[in-house]
């Protein structure tokens, strides 16, 4: 009988005044998403097909993001595969970017599968708050980057 999968998954969205196809392209730049992104501390596209980038992520460890959705301007889904982490066994997650009021609804909603299921008894709270206060930060940055002022520190 096949173990259940222990994830903590966490949507967030937030409303940015550029619009979509301004949105989705800063986003999905990896030259620029440790500008914005205090988590990932460097990124590599290893393939265009599919889409493949190697991130290197703190208090994580390094794993591959790999798109199974790349729609520009809408949205993105991608899966992490090849992980190497003592505590995350995989995840994934996709991206929205809804046209409203002249700017963009970008939305994110990220799944982080952990290896032992005693982290899920135990942290699933604390993994859960510093995911969604990550996905916060990382987003305000773009955010205040995309509408020309300076990111928070």
């Amino acid at each position: 009988m096949p173990s259940a999968r222990r994830t903590v998954t966490v949507t967030e969205t937030l409303h940015v005044d550029r619009p979509p196809e301004a949105v989705f392209d800063y986003t999905q730049d990896y030259a620029t998403r440790s500008h914005w992104d205090p988590v990932i501390s460097d990124a590599v596209v290893v393939r265009d097909e599919p889409r493949t980038v190697r991130v290197l992520a703190e208090g994580v460890g390094s794993y591959a993001i790999q798109y199974r959705l790349l729609r520009r301007p809408e949205r993105t889904s991608a899966s992490f595969v090849d992980v190497r982490s003592w505590w995350l066994a995989g995840g994934g997650g996709s991206w929205r970017y809804d046209a409203r009021d002249g700017g963009t609804d970008w939305t994110q909603t990220n799944t982080l599968e952990l290896r032992h299921p005693y982290l899920l008894q135990v942290f699933a709270p604390l993994i859960r708050r510093r995911l969604r206060d990550g996905m916060r930060d990382a987003m305000a940055n773009a955010k205040a980057i995309l509408e020309g002022r300076a990111p928070s520190d």
